[in-house]
C-alpha cells in the first residue's frame, strides 16, 4: 500500500522525522538520512559523496551509492535496487535467498514442470533476470560503512531466509525490518506464509500460516533490542516499535488459534500433530481447540468406495463416476464390469481440479467412452491446466467438459442429479447433490469439509471470504440441505453431517478469523491478503515460437466495496514487443475485469517473463504479477 508523502532526516543540521519522533539531537559532521515512503519506503545515508541504500530507490538519485542493502530475494521489491547496482552499487543479501538473486532462471527454468503437481506453495514473485550479490550476510555479521554498523539479523517469516539491519545513530537504534511487520501491527499479507511445518510432519500444502512461527519468533528477537524505530520495506513508519510488534503477535496468536480450531486436519492428522503446529506460534498454552467430530457412518452400499474416488450404482447397473485420481480406479470398475455388478459408466462428475482427483479423468473418459461434467466455472482449468498456476495442478487437459450452470439440475435412471458451485477448498470447485428414491440424499462436496471442519489449510487455494463466495456460501448451500443428509468428502471413507450447532460453531470462528485478518492486513478489504490472484495473467504460459505474437489476458478481481480504477504498467522480456495499448480498467466493486495486451516474444529459446506492476487508490504494487512465455 503505497502512502506517497517524501520526508527528510538530516542528522545534520536539519532536524526533522527521526529527531522528533525518537528525540535524536545529532552532532555535526554526522551522516544524513533521507527517508522516502512510496511504493516501497527508500532508505538514503550520505557521508559527503558516498551513500549506502537500503532497501532501494524508486526514481535514480544522482551519483548512486555504494552499497544497497536488500532484506528478501522477492522481485517486487528488489525492482527499486537494480538502477543502484547496474549504476556500480554492491549489493549486500541475506545469505540464505542469493541464489534467488543470482540465479534466478534455476527457478524458471525448473519451473516450466515443477509449476505442476506443485505442493511446495511458495509464491512466484522470483527476479526474471538476475542480480549480482556482492555480499551475502546471515544472522550476527556486520556491515560497517563510513562509521556506521549495520548489524545483520536472520528474521524469517514473510520469506523463508529474510533479514533485517540494526543500526545505531546518534545513540538511538533503527531497525529495518524488511516486510516483516507493516505500520502498526499488521503484515502485507497470509499468503506467503503458506510453508510445510517439519516438526508436525505437514507439507507445504497443508501448512496454513507455516512460517506463522518463525514470525513470531523473529518479532519477540526484534522486540527483545528495543528499538527506537523501524523503518519497514513498506508501509508507515513505525515509531513506538515494542507497541506495534505486541499488537501484530496478539493478532497473529488470535488469527492462527481461530484457524485451528475450525481445521478439517484434526481428521487427518490428530490433535497431537496440530499440538506441534499451535505450540510453534501459541506457545503451550492456550491448549488446542476443537469442535470434536460430527456424526458420520459407514457409506451407503450403493456408492463404490475407491481412493479419492465414488461410484454411484444404479439399479440397472448404469454407474456415474465422481472424479478419478490414479489407474486403480479405472482397474476396479473393469473389475466390477467382468463381475457383473456395473453395466456401463455414463459419466463422470468432477469435484475440483485437484491432482488427486484429475490425473486420470482423460484416460476414464476414453476407457468407459462417457462425458465429463463440470459447473462453468472451473470447466476451463480442467479443460486447460497449463493456463493457470494454482496448487496441485493436474497435467492431462480433459476434453470436451460437458458444463452446467449453478443449479442444473439432471435425471439419471432413479436418480435426481443437481449440479453446484461450490468454491470451498480451492476457487475452482463443484458439488453433486444425489437424490435417490427412499434415501438420505448424498451430497458429493470434493475436498471442502471434514467431520471436524473446512478444508481451508491452503491459501493458495483462493479461500475467499465474503459472505457469498467461498466456505461461507458452502456453508449456506450446507444449511439448505436440511437436516437429513450426508456429505461426501471422498478422502475419507465415511459420510458425514453437521448439526446447526456444529455449523453455527464452524461458521463462527470463520468469520471471526475474517476480522481479525481484516485488522491484520493494510488492504481496505481481507481477501487481498488471502487471494494471491485478485491479479493475474491469463494464460499463465504459453508455449510459442521465436517472434510469434501472444494474447494475455490481465484478469483482476475488485475485492473492494468500492470502485476502482487500476492502472496496468507491463515488464516485458529483452527482446519482446508490446503491440496492443493498456487502458486502465474501472470495476464497480466486487466484480472482474480483463484488460488484452498482445505481445511479440523474443527471438531467443527459453523462458521468458511477462509481469505487470498494478496501481489503484492506495495500491502500487510493482513487479506484481508475472506470464511465462515458454519460447522453443
Amino acid at each position: 500500500m503505497a502512502n506517497r508523502q517524501t520526508f527528510h532526516v538530516y542528522i545534520l543540521l536539519v532536524f526533522t522525522l527521526i529527531s522528533e519522533v525518537v528525540g535524536i539531537h545529532a552532532k555535526e559532521n554526522e551522516s544524513r538520512i533521507s527517508v522516502n515512503e512510496g511504493a516501497i519506503n527508500s532508505v538514503v545515508f550520505e557521508s559527503g559523496d558516498a551513500r549506502l541504500v537500503v532497501y532501494g530507490v524508486e526514481k535514480e538519485i544522482d551519483g548512486g551509492a555504494e552499497l544497497v542493502l536488500l532484506s528478501h530475494h522477492r522481485r517486487d521489491v528488489l525492482w527499486a535496487a537494480r538502477d543502484l547496482i547496474d549504476g556500480g552499487a554492491e549489493a549486500v543479501a541475506p545469505k540464505a535467498e542469493q541464489s534467488l538473486i543470482e540465479s534466478p532462471e534455476t527457478f524458471w527454468t525448473e519451473f516450466q514442470e515443477k509449476r505442476f503437481h506443485d505442493y511446495a506453495q511458495q509464491p512466484t514473485k522470483v527476479l526474471a533476470n538476475p542480480q549480482p550479490v556482492a555480499k551475502s550476510e546471515e544472522e550476527g555479521d556486520i556491515v560497517e560503512w563510513n562509521g556506521l554498523s549495520f548489524e545483520v539479523l536472520d528474521t524469517p517469516g514473510f520469506t523463508r531466509g529474510s533479514v533485517s539491519y540494526v543500526v545505531n545513530v546518534a545513540d538511538k537504534n533503527i531497525g529495518f525490518t524488511g516486510d516483516l511487520i507493516y505500520g502498526d501491527g499488521q503484515f502485507f499479507d497470509l499468503y506467503s506464509f503458506q510453508d510445510a511445518i517439519p516438526d508436525a510432519n505437514v507439507g507445504g500444502y497443508h501448512g496454513y500460516g507455516g512460517r506463522l512461527g518463525q514470525l513470531v519468533q523473529s518479532l519477540e528477537k526484534v522486540k527483545a533490542l528495543d528499538l527506537d524505530m523501524i523503518i519497514p520495506l513498506r508501509g508507515p513508519v513505525i515509531k513506538r516499535p515494542n507497541e506495534s510488534i505486541d499488537k501484530l503477535l496478539t493478532r497473529v496468536k488470535s488469527l492462527y488459534d481461530s484457524y485451528l480450531s475450525t481445521q478439517a486436519l484434526h481428521w487427518y492428522f490428530g490433535e497431537e500433530r496440530l499440538t506441534i503446529c499451535k505450540s510453534r506460534v501459541l506457545g503451550e498454552t492456550p491448549p488446542l481447540r476443537t469442535m470434536g467430530l460430527a456424526l458420520h457412518e459407514d457409506t451407503p452400499e450403493w456408492i463404490w468406495v475407491k481412493s479419492t474416488s465414488r461410484l454411484v450404482i444404479a439399479d440397472n447397473g448404469h454407474a456415474f463416476l465422481m472424479d478419478c485420481g490414479s489407474q486403480a480406479v479405472i482397474d476396479g470398475i473393469n473389475e466390477l464390469i467382468e463381475m457383473g455388478v456395473v453395466k456401463q459408466v455414463d459419466g463422470i462428475f468432477v469435484t475440483h481440479y485437484h491432482d488427486d482427483h484429475t490425473n486420470l479423468v482423460q484416460a476414464a473418459s476414453e476407457e468407459f467412452d462417457c462425458p465429463v461434467y463440470a459447473t462453468k466455472t472451473y470447466s476451463d482449468i480442467l479443460e486447460n491446466p497449463g493456463n493457470y498456476h494454482m496448487p496441485c495442478l493436474h497435467h492431462v487437459p480433459i476434453k470436451d467438459v460437458v458444463a452446467f450452470d449453478d443449479g442444473f439440475v439432471m435425471k439419471w435412471h432413479e436418480f435426481k442429479l443437481s449440479f453446484f458451485d461450490f468454491p470451498g477448498q480451492t476457487f475452482y470447485h463443484g458439488a453433486l447433490k444425489v437424490e435417490r428414491p427412499n434415501e438420505t440424499p448424498v451430497f458429493f462436496i470434493g475436498d471442502a469439509f471434514s467431520p471436524s471442519g473446512m478444508d481451508d489449510y491452503c491459501v493458495l487455494n483462493r479461500n475467499l471470504l465474503h459472505e457469498d463466495d467461498g466456505l461461507l456460501y458452502c456453508m449456506r448451500k450446507v444449511r439448505e440441505l436440511g437436516a437429513d443428509y450426508w456429505l461426501i468428502n471422498e478422502h475419507i471413507p465415511h459420510v458425514f453431517r453437521f448439526t446447526g450447532e456444529e455449523l453455527d460453531y464452524l461458521e463462527g470462528g470463520f468469520k471471526e478469523r475474517v476480522k481479525v485478518l481484516s485488522d491484520l492486513t493494510p488492504f481496505d478489504d481481507p481477501n487481498y491478503a488471502v487471494d494471491e490472484q485478485w491479479a493475474f495473467f491469463y494464460p499463465y504460459a504459453s508455449e510459442t515460437q521465436k517472434s510469434d505474437v501472444v494474447e494475455l489476458e490481465f484478469r483482476i478481481i475488485n475485492h473492494s466495496k468500492q470502485k476502482r480504477t487500476y492502472k496496468i504498467t507491463p515488464r516485458l522480456p529483452d527482446g519482446a514487443k508490446l503491440l496492443s495499448k493498456v487502458p486502465s480498467i474501472t470495476l464497480k466493486g466486487r466484480t472482474e475485469g480483463v484488460i488484452t495486451l498482445k505481445v511479440q516474444v523474443p527471438d531467443d529459446v527459453g523462458v521468458h517473463l511477462v509481469r505487470a506492476d498494478v496501481q489503484s487508490q492506495g495500491i502500487d504494487l510493482r513487479d506484481w504479477v508475472e506470464a511465462m512465455l515458454i519460447v522453443k
